[in-house]
């Protein structure tokens, strides 16, 4: 039999979730496997509050984009569960991107190229890789089409690592797009063409106009910011709305690195030097001669200096150019021959004894260490490869290999599966060294692997020793001293006389092992290298070397936000977000924690402990079969008597109720559950050869929204006011503390929502439906189609700006009757009530059934419903009125962005309309040219009316004449009794 009580709490737990993903979540986007940091939460907040999503987030290497963006896609499946992201990576992040979506970000996403790749069924993020986008089949067709119509959200991670003429398409497909989200920590702003490309990513309306004014961006750009002169002379406080509508940059959001030192490891420099054998200084020789007279204005460009670079590295890379010196004659062929037969006689190397020294003491001190050893070339992986066993026997079948992908064509996801099959090794704990060339994907996450890296060779452009270590100088990366602060260790193995030594040290004197690399322009890219070519060539670092300074960004603007005042904001509103609001939250004083998501975590696990003692689903506990790694499992509840499922309330996702071995669903609750590197399956029962995915239990999980959903429902056809008033009798544990609050006591929960999506209008008003009617062919009415989906994703903005600024909140209003009669009770009384475990264990637990008899007289409880749905009724009013006034400035910002799209794209169609209207095209028939100009003036109509109706709907919510329905409220009435 059904317990009501603990269904109720079961109920007002649904009822909590929801109001804390909308309050405390963000509009959802905490609902990732990841704590939010400050810089993270300012980020996501801003882009989520604005009147639409077109941001580049360009924060320095380490500080967590991918994370940003899985919390913003998050936030808008919450928002709307069709939202479609299409994610278009470099190939070797693919693997990333695969598993940050489902371990964080509750998707398992669909990968273009892949096998069981099904564009007609698709979940609700895709992969594809640049190269898709552009290559084209035999009919002339790309292979993959990024399809706005499909797709909401476009998401371009590290544009800057791919050709220029996939990052041209991309800009192109970008157009379409409603939403856009750009990733990038080296954006290469300075350069003009790249500068051109992304900022027609970020403000398409800017680069049509620029088209048609025969005008450059930066231009216009300018123009912009000028217009702002007399708005800029109001003051400070009219800066934020001045910058979200003038501002060149208002769509890039960059955090630095040097803000957030406290949140990152700190880096440990050592530098190893060991003398060189006879046929090495033969090398260095040879090395130098070659380039003596090589033109440092070039940098390192030039065979000679391939030559040289392959002289310093191992004997076995070294062999083949020295082969092919011999052959060439002249001076140098002697010496060339010589070093050849030494390297066959005696193929040493100075540096593999300092590497063992190394890996030796740091095993000494903790043998589970693992390290990336940057090698330089593949001949020196061989070396490495075949020799580190013959010392370290434990090292047979353990070491990993990751080399630079090949520059051809190949099967669109076999990088990916050597990618993964590389780290697999790494991430169990099998392979103790990763070998690298002098080369590694941006964006590819390591530091889950190592905390130390090893230089053995050392690649020569500044750029691959940044990107190099990035790799594992990243947020949650390096292990912790005693005092908690964390480091990472980085090694390089110098030769001396070397020139590469001699480029080392120029790149210590100039930072570049120190920190990452500050934003470099252009220029200042070629000085470095030149710089870094007379120091190879002279054999000695010049006097003095200066420390690499951050150039400008590149984008040129007189309308810059402050970054540190950026940065103490960010930490104000993370000290707010932490510190728990009565009035607005959704998490009750019951459950403690240090953060929102802590408390979460706990509120959640006290649901979860409900659902299983109410008998609605059975909550268990295993460990994997292959490293007893420990999770939870959910299914439904079982009969002891026959190990058969019983009923739920509702029906899981994809679960059957027969097989109850092999159905349970694995998950993990608390972000310290998450394994480093994050798993993304589990093997649950003896003799199960395919593992099942884990999933993390948040909103976004399909299992947690299928429980979120399910007891709204059961709440609704219940405890809902259109219900007979639910009365139970509930046995409470002996020292519970309701028993001191009284003995009959009625509870209503409601969610109060500032924005519900009620106030949405449909997708088609009136006046667009008349316009729609006018089109004549399908493609016209397919684009009137778009605008209006575009229109949808600004209304969109308009909820989530006010959510944001008022955000929603868990309504509980109480009363109990005791020595004096009926009383209304506190929050925390209320908690109190709903709280069915008793101290001091916390696991006697309370229990309901149906009241036999009427627990107070009919008017009595007639009277009591009056009273609570007038206080309902009251603060639902108070709380709409107050969600107006907090949600003021959001909005006028909102509407000052609205209006300048809306407006920038009106005269840009009504440019185009007019040129066509005035030129007619020569040998355009006549009937075709006047269909033509209809259709373009159709869509300036369009705009018209759009920007009519955005507007409208902020100013009609500001106006107050947006008013939900009555709250929907839930309740019971309790004769707390106690067990004897």
């Amino acid at each position: 039999m059904t317990d009501p009580f603990l269904r109720f709490v079961n109920c007002v737990g649904a009822y909590r979730m929801r109001a804390f993903a909308l309050n405390e979540g963000l509009g959802g986007a905490l609902g990732v496997a990841a704590e939010p940091l400050p810089h993270q939460l300012a980020t996501v907040r801003r882009v989520l509050s604005e009147a639409e999503i077109r941001h580049l987030i360009s924060d320095e290497v380490g500080l967590g984009k991918t994370v940003q963006a899985l919390m913003i896609v998050n936030a808008l499946r919450f928002q709307d569960p069709t939202h479609r992201t299409l994610v278009v990576a470099p190939d070797n992040l693919l693997s990333q991107w695969q598993d940050e979506c489902w371990t964080k970000g509750h998707v398992m996403p669909a990968l273009v190229g892949a096998s069981d790749f099904d564009p007609a069924n698709l979940p609700s993020v895709t992969l594809v890789r640049p190269r898709d986008l552009t290559v084209r089949d035999d009919e002339g067709g790309r292979i993959f089409q990024a399809d706005n119509k499909v797709f909401d959200l476009l998401v371009v991670d590290e544009p800057q690592t791919m050709p220029r003429d996939a990052v041209q398409t991309i800009s192109q497909l970008a157009d379409g797009f409603r939403q856009v989200l750009v990733l990038s920590a080296t954006p290469r702003l300075g350069d003009g063409a790249w500068r051109n490309m992304l900022m027609r990513i970020l403000e398409p309306e800017i680069a049509q106009l620029a088209q048609l004014q025969n005008k450059t961006i930066d231009e216009l750009l300018a123009e912009r910011e000028a217009g702002a002169a007399t708005e800029l002379l109001k003051g400070a406080d009219a800066f934020p709305l001045v910058h979200a509508r003038f501002a060149a940059g208002r769509r890039i959001v960059r955090n630095s690195r040097s803000d957030w030192n406290d949140r990152l490891p700190r880096r440990r420099n050592h530098s190893i030097r060991v003398q060189p054998l006879h046929h090495e200084r033969l090398r260095i020789e040879i090395a130098r001669a070659l380039v003596r007279n090589a033109d440092s204005r070039l940098g390192f460009e030039g065979p000679q200096w391939t030559s040289a670079k392959s002289l310093q590295r191992s004997a076995r890379a070294a062999r083949v150019v020295l082969a092919e010196i011999a052959g060439r004659g002249g001076e140098l062929s002697e010496l060339a021959r010589t070093a050849r037969q030494l390297t066959l006689d005696d193929p040493g190397d100075a540096r593999l004894g300092a590497l063992l020294d190394i890996l030796a003491s740091q095993w000494t001190k903790d043998p589970d260490q693992t390290f990336i050893i940057v090698c330089g070339d593949n001949p020196t992986i061989d070396l490495l490869q075949a020799a580190l066993p013959r010392y370290f026997p434990e090292l047979e079948a353990a070491i990993s290999v990751l080399r630079r992908p090949s520059s051809g064509e190949v099967d669109r996801v076999t990088n990916l599966r050597e990618m993964q099959a590389t780290l697999a090794p790494l991430n169990s704990g099998v392979s103790r060294l990763l070998l690298v060339g002098d080369w590694v994907q941006a964006g590819l996450n390591l530091h889950q692997i190592s905390s130390g890296m090893i230089f053995y060779s050392l690649p020569w452009e500044i750029d691959s020793i940044d990107q190099l270590i990035g790799r594992i100088d990243r947020l949650g990366g390096g292990r912790a001293d005693r005092h908690g602060q964390r480091w990472i260790d980085i090694w390089r193995i110098l030769v001396e006389g070397a020139q590469e030594t001699a480029v080392a040290d120029c790149m210590a004197a100039m930072g570049v092992f120190d920190a990452p690399l500050p934003p470099l322009s252009p220029e200042q890219l070629t000085d470095v290298q030149q710089i870094l070519a007379q120091t190879a060539v002279a054999g000695s670092s010049p006097d003095p070397v200066s420390k690499l300074a951050a150039a400008d960004q590149g984008l040129p603007s007189s309308i810059k936000l402050d970054p540190s005042v950026n940065t103490v904001a960010a930490r104000e509103l993370y000290a707010t977000w932490q510190q728990p609001d009565q009035e607005r939250q959704s998490i009750g004083a019951n459950f403690a924690g240090h953060t929102p998501v802590a408390r979460k975590e706990s509120a959640m696990s006290i649901w979860l402990k409900t659902m299983d003692r109410a008998g609605d689903f059975d909550v268990g506990r295993r460990t994997d079969k292959v490293d007893s790694y420990c999770f939870r499992t959910l299914w439904y509840p079982r009969q002891a008597a026959s190990g058969r499922a019983g009923q739920s309330p509702f029906l899981l996702p994809g679960v059957n109720h027969e097989r109850w071995m092999s159905d349970h669903l694995p998950f993990i609750l608390r972000r310290s559950d998450v394994s480093s590197p994050p798993r993304r399956t589990v093997l649950t029962d003896e003799g199960e050869d395919t593992p099942r995915p884990l999933h993390f239990l948040d909103n976004g999980s399909v299992i947690f929204d299928t429980l979120v959903g399910g007891y709204c429902a059961a709440a609704a056809s219940t405890f809902s006011r259109a219900k007979r008033l639910t009365q139970t009798v509930v046995m409470m544990p002996e020292g519970h503390p309701a028993l001191a609050i009284g003995s009959t006591v009625l509870l209503v929960a409601a969610q109060l929502d500032p924005f519900p999506d009620e106030f949405l209008p449909s997708l088609w008003s009136t006046e667009a439906e008349e316009l729609l009617a006018t089109a004549p062919t399908d493609a016209q009415r397919i684009a009137l189609l778009a605008d209006r989906k575009a229109l949808m994703s600004r209304w969109r903005a308009v909820q989530r700006a006010v959510r944001l600024a008022a955000p929603p909140r868990l309504l509980l209003i109480g009363s109990a009757h005791g020595k004096e009669g009926w009383c209304m009770l506190s929050r925390e009384q209320i908690e109190t009530c709903l709280q069915p475990f008793a101290p001091p264990d916390w696991k006697a637990v309370a229990r309901g059934r149906p009241a036999s008899q009427p627990l107070i007289k009919q008017e009595s409880v007639e009277r009591l419903e009056a009273v609570h749905r007038d206080l309902v009724t009251e603060a639902a009013k108070h709380f709409h009125e107050d969600a107006v006034a907090r949600s003021k400035s959001a909005l006028e910002i909102v509407a000052a962005q609205m209006s300048a799209t809306f407006e920038a794209e009106l005269r840009n169609r009504n440019l185009t309309a007019e040129r066509r209207r005035t030129a007619r095209p020569e040998g355009v028939p006549e009937e075709l040219w006047l269909g033509q100009v209809a259709a373009l003036e159709r869509l300036s109509t369009s705009s018209a009316i759009n920007l009519s109706e955005a507007l409208a709907l902020i100013h009609r919510y500001q106006a107050g004449e947006l008013r939900a329905g009555e709250p929907q409220t839930i309740s019971i009435l309790m004769g707390l009794r106690c067990i004897d």
